[in-house]
């Protein structure tokens, strides 16, 4: 949240409520939200431990994932 609040110029301030109009979450993204999961893809280096990198799948990506999880559960 301090992120978010956090003391911008004038120029960027203008930039981010511009950005902010056009902003739109995935509805597939919100529905993972709404059932309390999220998918993620981890991306670790080999011989990394203790930590987990990653990032959280929407567009394309997640469409793919989701469809393959629904044929698997089909079968």
């Amino acid at each position: 949240n301090a992120i978010i609040n956090k003391k911008r110029s004038a120029t960027c301030q203008a930039k981010y409520t511009e950005r902010q109009k056009s902003a739109a979450v995935d509805p597939l993204l919100l529905e993972q939200f709404a059932t309390g999961r999220l998918l993620a893809r981890i991306a670790s280096s080999p011989g990394q431990v203790g930590r987990a990198d990653g990032y959280i799948l929407e567009g394309k990506e997640l469409e793919f994932y989701l469809r393959k999880i629904r044929a698997k559960k089909a079968k």
